[in-house]
């Protein structure tokens, strides 16, 4: 096989390290822990974010269609990405599946009476599914599985997926992504989040997906420190 020589050889010693970090992935299996209140945001990377506040449709933003709040945790996982998508964020406790989750285990309003709930049964009723929910029925036995959840976290405490089904989650764990600031961003893993900042949990389990190129390109750190 021909030889290839680095592309990047001549650049200053600097400058070739930033570039060879910037095509470095982080590992997206790397679990760590940290305190959910790091978690103060959601990523939110479609532009429609801005365009509607009257909560018309989707169950889970403000905005009627702002559908992909997220990058996809396994086909991104570990990627490096430029953008404006760390700066359209929207504050966790403003998001509705937190504000649902406080109503109800908080001030004791029951599922149905949220407008969580009612938004998610009007997709479902709409011919959107979700969750794998087709019925209010189903949505409904979904919300008693979260009954359970913030019970059983409540009692024992917040434990990393490895521990459940015998350990075929491991890796299914709260998802987030750091942006330029080298700020903690929601992904995934809404309904544990939230639990456990209702339950003020000390510390929880994390996967990053996507890193900001803006900080990786100025840390030699793969992971934020506090």
């Amino acid at each position: 096989m021909e030889y290839q020589a680095d592309p990047h050889a001549d650049l200053p010693f600097e400058e070739w390290k930033r570039t060879k970090r910037l095509q470095r992935p982080a590992d997206p299996f790397t679990v760590r822990r940290v305190d959910p209140d790091r978690i103060g945001h959601v990523t939110v990377y479609t532009d429609t974010v801005d365009k509607a506040q009257d909560g018309e449709r989707h169950p889970v933003f403000t905005p009627s269609d702002a559908r992909f709040a997220g990058f996809f945790r396994t086909a991104e996982a570990g990627a490096v990405r430029r953008g404006e998508w760390d700066r359209r964020l929207l504050p966790f406790d403003e998001y509705l599946p937190y504000v649902g989750l406080r109503r109800h285990f908080v001030d004791g309003v029951d599922w149905d009476d949220t407008r969580y709930y009612r938004n998610i049964v009007d997709c479902i009723t709409g011919g959107s599914p979700l969750w794998g929910c087709e019925t209010e029925s189903e949505f409904r036995d979904r919300c008693e599985d979260l009954d359970r959840l913030y019970d059983r976290i409540d009692r024992e405490g917040y434990r990393p997926a490895s521990e459940l089904r015998d350990g075929r989650l491991r890796y299914d764990e709260i998802a987030v992504n750091v942006g330029r600031d080298g700020h903690l961003l929601f992904n995934d893993g809404k309904h544990r989040l939230s639990i456990a900042k209702l339950l003020d949990v000390d510390s929880v389990p994390v996967r990053v997906i996507v890193r900001h190129q803006g900080w990786v390109a100025d840390s030699d750190r793969e992971f934020p420190s506090e």
